[in-house]
């Protein structure tokens, strides 16, 4: 648009020039040079721009590639278009992102390598257990294997589902009775978990085993965090016309809002104590936004408006 303005400008002056040239006059020999200047510059300014956009178009091609490797996208390869510094700088890019992604690599295999590996001697070491006699620092141990055990297992669960061994097994599922069926193991120890009504007709297509992993997650967490006295943990279902919405709601202290945005990042955590009350190795939350996201749905975690506690929603697009 800016070209084409620019064309019907000059065409403008240059009709205008042509007629002051049929009709030659001293007196306007001063306009002629002022007309010759004014198509001048904007020739200039023209060419200029041009020649200043083509210079620029591959940083703002790496500027948009720095952003998608911020996100996480390491498969990018950036075609150099020149043999100058920007050519250059590109194939420095290149060379970076490969590097990150070898390192990444490395990293996740080295925690499959030494999850695989702690199996064993955590298996011969709750064997041994078994064989002593009941006391309270075979609890204590007993404790910290099961802990270890649950580290390693979402440390596995969540490398083989961004490796993509882990396949999606969808099927309808009555949103209703596997609820019913989670609350019911929580009923057997106490009636710290509430499920409010839901309607018995409403299906969603999912993986049954992975998304009874999140919700048990989930349930745990608002247990951990709440204290004792509170009210119980609530469940409910939230349908409309395009999704479905599963609430969970505690009556705890809540996250800080300035960590909020952390809380899907592996092995972080709120509590930075790391008490056996609060155990976990912040994997959890984590393994959950994968199994989510590979069933195209959200979760999200926010602090109640009114009052204290935490809401988690997980929205499934209908």
């Amino acid at each position: 648009m800016i070209i084409a303005l620019t064309g019907s400008i000059i065409m403008f002056i240059l009709a205008f020039w042509g007629v002051m040239i049929d009709q030659p006059n001293p007196r306007y020999a001063h306009i002629h040079l002022f007309f010759t200047l004014i198509i001048l510059i904007i020739v200039g300014s023209v060419v200029a721009s041009f020649v200043i956009r083509k210079i620029l178009k591959p940083l703002k091609q790496l500027n948009e590639a720095v952003k998608k490797v911020g996100e996480g996208h390491l498969d990018l390869n950036l075609t150099p278009r020149s043999n100058d510094e920007l050519g250059e700088l590109t194939t420095a890019f290149n060379h970076m992102t490969a590097d990150l992604k070898k390192m990444i690599h490395a990293r996740e295999q080295l925690l499959l390598d030494v999850s695989h590996e702690l199996r064993s001697p955590i298996t011969r070491a709750k064997i041994a257990l078994e064989m002593m006699p009941e006391s309270p620092g075979k609890e204590s141990v007993w404790d910290d294997l099961k802990e270890m055990e649950i580290m390693i297992t979402e440390i596995l669960e969540s490398e083989r589902l961004k490796s993509g061994i882990t396949k999606l097994h969808l099927a309808p599922v009555n949103v209703s009775a596997l609820l019913g069926r989670i609350v019911e193991n929580y009923k057997r120890e106490s009636s710290i978990v509430v499920l409010l009504p839901v309607s018995k007709d409403i299906i969603i297509q999912m993986d049954e085993a992975l998304m009874t992993i999140v919700l048990r997650n989930l349930i745990d967490n608002a247990l951990k965090y709440s204290s004792p006295g509170n009210q119980p943990i609530e469940i409910s279902v939230i349908r409309n016309a395009e999704s479905v919405t599963i609430q969970i709601e505690d009556f705890g202290n809540g996250i800080p809002e300035e960590k909020l945005p952390f809380v899907f990042d592996p092995f972080y955590r709120v509590d930075e104590s790391r008490s056996r009350k609060t155990g976990g190795y912040g994997l959890g939350l984590h393994l959950c936004k994968r199994i989510m996201d590979l069933h195209g749905a959200e979760i999200g975690l926010r602090n109640k408006v009114e009052g204290k506690g935490l809401e988690t929603l997980l929205l499934f697009k209908l």
